[in-house]
């Protein structure tokens, strides 16, 4: 089969919220294993976290990134890969802001250096070619939300071939970054595409919920199609793995 599955997943940082990565990552692990993604753009982990992740998950997955404070200091926009059906052309992380290959800038008023993290792939079923980017998006700042999209606008446009994007963009859908990906970029929404549950993705370690924002998204230029989507709301006995439920869509080339 030629399709392939991607996942947007925020791992929550290891803050001393009651919720400690101790426990929560055995229940990460489970939930990839459970939906082998190809592709998981992750936010938020940090490097000890990700390391732990990935010695849980099956021998065939690798991550790639870089800390938003450089090498491995601080948060990750890491990106996943399922190494026996992607091999990696090449990885490129940049900090959205006005100088963009400036380690640990910042711009426009964010609340921490923000990261974009590319990665050119080729798919061993379809010999095709894929660029991901994946990134976390500022909470505080409109406009470096704003002005981060038209960067990863630029980088998407350099590709000669599909590109997907995944991340948590910390606004609902509606937003003017989403605007601005959906509507001026034409990129699609995976998960408007193929409507799924109404549950928001950002539930607070409380599951669930009717009508919540969906903050985190994929999303895919032309030359790929979405065949599903889901929420994937998976914990083990009230457990979550995160305070986001991962996104995931089964795309294919056109």
């Amino acid at each position: 089969m030629s399709d392939f599955t991607v996942m947007s997943f925020n791992l929550r940082y290891p803050a001393m919220d009651g919720h400690p990565v101790a426990q929560r990552l055995p229940v990460a692990a489970e939930l990839i294993r459970r939906a082998h993604p190809h592709i998981v753009g992750t936010q938020e982990g940090e490097l000890d976290q990700l390391e732990s992740l990935i010695g849980m998950l099956p021998e065939e997955y690798i991550w790639l990134g870089e800390g938003h404070s450089g090498g491995n200091a601080g948060e990750f926009t890491a990106v996943i890969l399922d190494s026996h059906r992607f091999d990696v052309d090449a990885v490129d992380i940049s900090w959205l802001s006005e100088q963009p290959e400036t380690v640990a800038s910042e711009s426009w008023g964010v609340s921490h250096a923000r990261t974009l993290t590319t990665v050119d792939v080729r798919d061993l079923v379809t010999k095709r070619r894929l660029r991901v980017l994946n990134t976390h998006l500022d909470h505080r700042s409109e406009r470096a939300r704003v002005e981060s999209g038209r960067i990863m606008a630029e980088t998407i446009a350099e590709a000669a071939f599909p590109s997907v994007v995944t991340g948590d963009f910390n606004v609902a859908t509606g937003s003017p970054v989403y605007n601005l990906f959906c509507a001026e970029l034409g990129l699609t929404d995976t998960a408007a595409e193929v409507p799924g549950e109404d549950i928001g993705t950002f539930h607070r370690y409380k599951g669930p919920q009717a009508g919540a924002p969906r903050i985190d998204w994929i999303l895919t230029t032309a030359g790929l199609r979405t065949l599903s989507t889901r929420i994937d709301t998976f914990n083990v006995d009230g457990t979550y793995p995160s305070d986001h439920f991962p996104v995931e869509a089964v795309l294919d080339f056109e």
